[in-house]
């Protein structure tokens, strides 16, 4: 049983270490708890995502893992529904969903490989069920999947000015796809990451019937970006990651927005409606669920004024909708 465990701890080590987002020392910290604890339940989860009358909804299954339906067709953006991410971190609270409930499934869409991003597990049973379903992701990421029976298609990224910050649009199962500007990294661990700088990481709009839903994937704060993007297309809902940041109130580090660039991306993208993600499941430093708490005490605090000096188009109270695990939000129904 003592060299089980140590063969465990040594083999997590190493994997922490070259590991995509996470600090070395979260990994460690989360090694006991990944072995033998289990994270917290959601009280009700809904059996019924997908229904009739509806124009757009959103449920938040966790972490980045939204599901979302505009009219009859049914996308999640980066599917990640194991308790333990990648046999190593913990999560704090489940995945809001059970996978069992979707009834039918038409577009995924991975914004990068990192592995609280790219679950292959949770792919690997997607693809058992939803075979016909068509699985988009940034060209680089693919080096990092297996085969499956879903089609794969591969956008070019427009992660830089030059390419106007945009990058290649598909029609796939009549919704169309726009890879959008990411600032992050694409690979899967630390070492490609951080030092190869493999290609591979993007912001996602995705387009159906009239419908304009931005997921902004990784990415920090850029001055310029989606001020363009928001000059581009008319967005119903803009999914912004929020942290994990050390310091909240800032625009963000080097790799992730913080609390107030999450904001300044929403004001910048001129959506209607923003929902938070990429918080709550993983401890990153401290309390995972800080940059909402920060994001909320923002939101009031501007109130009807704007984070970055431009006009919004109705006060935070209004416009930011911050869900709890397993919580869908209908913004339109069909008339």
């Amino acid at each position: 049983m003592i060299k089980y465990i140590t063969s465990i701890v040594v083999v997590v080590t190493l994997s922490i270490g070259l590991y995509g987002c996470w600090p070395v020392r979260v990994g460690l910290k989360n090694i006991g708890d990944s072995v033998f604890g289990e994270p917290e339940k959601v009280k009700v989860k809904i059996k019924d995502p997908i229904k009739e009358n509806v124009r757009l909804s959103a449920l938040w299954v966790g972490h980045s893992t939204v599901l979302l339906q505009i009219e009859d067709k049914v996308i999640l953006v980066d599917p990640v529904f194991e308790d333990v991410i990648s046999g190593v971190v913990l999560r704090k609270v489940e995945a809001g969903l059970e996978m069992k409930n979707i009834p039918k499934l038409d577009l995924i869409a991975v914004s990068h490989a990192h592995m609280d991003h790219m679950s292959l597990g949770s792919l690997k049973d997607l693809d058992d069920m939803f075979p016909e379903a068509k699985l988009v992701v940034p060209v680089g990421a693919e080096e990092y999947l297996p085969s499956y029976n879903m089609e794969m298609i591969r956008l070019k990224t427009g992660n830089s000015e030059k390419l106007g910050y945009i990058g290649e649009t598909r029609e796939v199962n009549g919704i169309k796809i726009t890879a959008v500007f990411a600032l992050h990294q694409g690979g899967r661990y630390g070492l490609d990451s951080y030092t190869w700088n493999v290609p591979g990481c993007t912001g996602y709009i995705i387009e159906y019937k009239g419908i304009t839903v931005f997921y902004g994937g990784d990415t920090t704060y850029d001055e310029y970006a989606y001020r363009v993007l928001g000059s581009k297309f008319k967005i119903d809902l803009a999914l912004i990651p929020v942290g994990p940041c050390r310091e909240c109130e800032t625009d963000g580090s080097y790799y992730h927005l913080a609390s107030l660039g999450a904001l300044k991306v929403f004001d910048q993208l001129k959506a209607d409606y923003m929902i938070p993600v990429h918080y709550g499941a993983m401890e990153y430093f401290d309390d995972p669920d800080i940059p909402v708490y920060v994001l909320r005490e923002l939101a009031e605090r501007y109130g009807k004024n704007s984070a970055t000096g431009l006009a919004i188009s109705k006060p935070y109270s209004e416009g930011l909708k911050i869900l709890n695990e397993g919580e869908q939000h209908i913004f339109y129904y069909k008339e």
